[in-house]
């Protein structure tokens, strides 16, 4: 996705009602949502609740609307931004997380969310929070699985009904056998709420069945995928993707003189 940050300071007339802006930021981050310029990694829940549902010319004119009204009240440096990418699909972040950066902070949101990224990737980088890890882990490769397969499923049955030569061959044959026979991914429940303390971490019933079903089952779909593209052309091969490993070590150099400049991140789409 092209979403960015961009530095924001708050406008002295944008000061004398802070309550309009947090309502225009709320709406602005809605609406890029509705545009399908920002990602949503968690189900929809009571604390996640589904956005709602409009065609995309109007929610185009709404989010002009409040995008040109936001910007009035806002400072935007638009030469220095930084993708929201780095912790909005970010695997070590918890899925909750992602989705809420995904916005426009203002200042006070963007400070604590600074103090809270900044503390969690350091507890993680150091092995701390191993039982939430491993949960959201599994979960994240037990989604990868499901999206792989699908993929697979796909594919092998779009070569039904192909008569190339490659199609009769024994080998061909039994490698899509082997690809349709496949039994469906481990369905693996979300990480939970994320600790908010060393000792809050604690692993929950079944999680140790559920990582070694999921590795098992990756195990069973590598294989798969790499019979069935060693008897396929270019087009049909297949292979399993790996979560993305994104260093944020960058972004917070680049976030901490916005942090004191009490400054907040306009989301640019």
């Amino acid at each position: 996705m092209g979403t960015d940050w961009a530095p924001a300071a708050v406008s002295d007339v944008a000061r004398e009602d802070l309550g309009k802006l947090t309502r225009l930021a709320r709406a602005h981050t809605r609406l890029a949502y509705a545009l399908g310029r920002t990602h949503r990694t968690a189900a929809p829940d009571e604390t996640n609740p589904p956005e709602e549902e409009i065609d995309h010319d109007t929610a185009l004119a709404r989010w002009r609307d409040v995008d040109q009204r936001l910007r009035s009240l806002l400072v935007v440096d638009l030469d220095n931004p930084h993708r929201v990418f780095v912790i909005g699909i970010n695997p070590i972040f918890p899925p909750e997380w992602r989705d809420a950066a995904w916005a426009t902070l203002l200042p006070d949101e963007l400070a604590e969310w600074s103090v809270r990224w900044r503390h969690w990737h350091a507890e993680t980088t150091a092995g701390g929070f191993r039982h939430y890890h491993d949960r959201l882990r599994t979960w994240e490769t037990s989604r990868l699985l499901a999206e792989a397969q699908a993929d697979l499923l796909a594919t092998a049955r779009a070569t039904e009904d192909r008569t190339n030569a490659w199609t009769r061959k024994p080998a061909f044959i039994e490698a899509r056998r082997h690809v349709l026979a496949l039994p469906p991914p481990p369905v693996v429940p979300a990480p939970g709420p994320p600790p908010r303390a060393a000792g809050d971490d604690r692993a929950t019933p079944g999680q140790q069945e559920r990582q070694e079903a999921v590795t098992r089952h990756r195990v069973l779909l590598d294989q798969a995928a790499l019979e069935f593209s060693r008897t396929v052309p270019s087009a049909f091969k297949r292979s399993l993707p790996s979560l993305p490993i994104l260093e944020v070590e960058e972004f917070f150099d680049w976030l901490d003189p916005v942090v004191r400049a009490g400054q907040g991140l306009y989301l640019w789409i």
